[in-house]
């Protein structure tokens, strides 16, 4: 990974030195003048869209089998970290920040290539590689129909990044009334906004790159690790969908400020055009602490937990081929996301008490483990329209990417947040982001063109999801995935459909409004056959789309739920420590009782922040905010 990224580094400086020959140089004499550099990065571009193309997703584990069944020592540490997603790569930057202490943390998968991923344009490339677990959901009844076995994907990043290293970039908070009724529920009111907004400050470096978007800055933070700024925007493409939100009453806003409700060029953790993923942000420069231990390609199987003293002990994971043992002296820190800690907890004698012991795995703690398990349901609609966009030739485009701007920067650009009936809350029930739906591959040539009929790409989320699923384990086996149900738009009283249905219909009203119109923007959704048989524009025909198209997979929370009463479902108390085990918490978006309205990286990212400061005031160390 070193040599990659220094022949990266090289390549960079040899073409920021070369980037004034672009602009005197035609197109042809930039090929025969530095056809060695230019090619390095269209292989690397045309391999992995290439790569990504014939990628076949794993179905299990059984890539992390041992050889054999001899237990080996890791080692003693203080903590053990168990997952390097956006959670626990924060939870793991900031208590090696005690010297004392000697943190380990466990990851199964890899730290980023520096290929593809880094590449915003790229996106709908990344989550199809190894950076992917590749789960996907048990067949649907109410959801994803269209789709072989009525199954739709489940993205679930696999490395050191988590889920940085495949997403979409967002960087949102979630609204301050939706925090604020979370303290009210579980009796804390450390889970207010107001008081987390010190943890959302302090992982944030707020770059304002574009002084014409509204930021409200006492909002932001200047000292954090984590690279924001505002989408590198199309102005042609951006401008009709503020003017038509516009003319139907949403204005623009910093939606990470006092109000997420309206419109705004996307915030997003983004640092010269490229990702930051929480790896390359939070663990790789500070991998020369000697608090800090890192061990990749590492498969946890279990936590063993004395029976007895329900002491949270050690960790069993396999590496290489072997098995091995990691004790922690402290604390157990289960980080690994919505999918895999409450399928670790399970294996570890955590869960359901039926459950369990119909999979013949002993009981340590009866918990409702998995048994909520609660999404956000998109939809993806393609509009035409005959905006005309200058093609910029891929040398150009590629000198562009690399001083941190221009398309190949741009992933999303455009956000809104809503509201399907006005009313005084602060909390939307959907949001809308788009994107230009250009084939990005054919972008790998010379001549300048004008493009037509563009097709723009509208991602509709319904924020206020009523129902609810679950995460079983398919076998006492470790390396099965394991049974994920997310039973979406399935509430009896059909608020769910009605509130998607509701939405979409105010998607086709954009189309209506004079800024769309001037450009002759058009719904051009394909017919799912299925819908045939109501009729075309009928609520029951577009509801009938709605459960063959929509997608989930991305904000998935609530298998670990936080609260104060076990008995009616909590996982974990307050502070993430899990009810009845001793040194063992979680800390990732499992832990919240319902999806945080948005996307999901922040707000991990946050909990972490804030179980890391208190989990220093418990051992008695010095927290600083700042």
């Amino acid at each position: 990974m070193e040599l990659i990224s220094h022949r990266v580094n090289m390549e960079y400086l040899k073409l920021f030195l070369l980037f004034p020959l672009y602009i005197f140089v035609g197109t042809t004499k930039i090929y025969e003048s530095e056809t060695g550099t230019l090619k390095y990065y269209i292989d690397l571009i045309n391999n992995g869209v290439k790569e990504a193309n014939n990628y076949v997703l794993p179905t299990d584990a059984r890539m992390y089998e041992p050889t054999d069944n001899v237990i080996n020592d890791y080692g003693n540490y203080d903590f053990i970290i168990i997952g390097a997603g956006a959670s626990g790569t924060v939870l793991a930057n900031r208590l090696s920040e005690i010297t004392s202490w000697k943190i380990l943390l466990v990851e199964a998968g890899d730290f980023s290539d520096g290929g593809l991923l880094n590449i915003p344009a790229y996106y709908e490339y990344q989550a199809q590689s190894k950076y992917n677990w590749g789960y996907k959901s048990v067949p649907q009844k109410t959801s994803c129909l269209g789709n072989p076995n009525n199954s739709c994907s489940i993205y679930c990043g696999k490395g050191v990044g988590g889920g940085t290293l495949i997403n979409g970039y967002f960087y949102t908070r979630g609204p301050r009334e939706q925090y604020n009724n979370l303290a009210k529920s579980i009796g804390d009111p450390s889970w207010n906004y107001d008081n987390l907004l010190q943890y959302f400050k302090k992982t944030e470096y707020f770059n304002r790159n574009n002084p014409h978007i509204p930021i409200n800055t006492s909002y932001h933070g200047q000292v954090g690790l984590l690279n924001v700024q505002s989408a590198n925007y199309n102005e042609k493409f951006a401008k009709p969908f503020f003017d038509a939100n516009k003319e139907q009453g949403y204005s623009m806003v910093d939606f990470n400020g006092p109000s997420m409700i309206g419109t705004a060029v996307i915030q997003q953790f983004m640092k010269f055009g490229r990702r930051e993923d929480f790896g390359n942000v939070f663990i790789t420069p500070f991998l020369g602490r000697s608090s800090l231990e890192v061990t990749t390609r590492s498969y946890v199987l279990k936590i063993e937990i004395n029976s007895v003293t329900k002491i949270a002990e050690s960790v069993l994971f396999t590496k290489n081929g072997k098995i091995y043992r990691a004790k922690a002296s402290k604390e157990v820190l289960l980080s690994g996301g919505t999918v895999a800690s409450p399928k670790i907890l399970m294996h570890s004698g955590i869960g359901p008490k039926n459950h369990l012991e119909a999979l013949g795995i002993g009981v340590i703690q009866n918990l409702e483990v998995g048994s909520q398990y609660k999404d956000h349901a998109y939809l993806s609609i393609p509009f035409s329209t005959d905006i005309k966009l200058q093609e910029t030739p891929f040398p150009v485009k590629l000198a562009q990417y690399l001083h941190g701007y221009g398309d190949l920067t741009a992933a999303t650009q455009t956000v809104g947040f809503f509201q399907i009936n006005r009313n005084p809350s602060d909390i939307p029930d959907f949001e809308i982001y788009s994107f230009l739906d250009q084939n990005v591959t054919a972008t790998l040539q010379s001549e300048v063109q004008t493009v037509k009929n563009k097709n723009i790409i509208y991602i509709l989320s319904y924020l206020g999801s009523k129902s609810t699923g679950s995460l079983r384990l398919k076998s006492n086996s470790p390396y099965d995935y394991p049974l994920i149900d997310p039973n979406v738009l399935s509430d009896v009283n059909n608020e769910d459909i009605d509130g998607m249905y509701h939405s979409l219909q105010y998607l086709f009203k954009l189309a209506e409004t004079k800024p769309y119109k001037r450009y002759k923007f058009k719904s051009a959704p394909e017919r799912p056959p299925a819908c045939a048989v109501y009729q075309y524009n009928s609520k029951d025909y577009w509801q009938c789309y709605i459960r063959h198209t929509n997608t989930y997979g991305l904000h998935m929370t609530s298998t670990c739920a936080m609260g104060t009463d076990p008995t009616k479902g909590a996982v974990v108390d307050t502070n993430l420590k899990v009810f009845g085990i001793k040194n063992l918490r979680v800390v990732d978006c499992s832990i919240f009782p319902e999806p945080i309205i948005g996307h999901s990286t922040i707000p991990c990212a946050t909990v972490a922040e804030k179980i890391s400061d208190v989990i220093k005031i418990d051992y008695g160390q010095t927290v600083f905010l700042d």
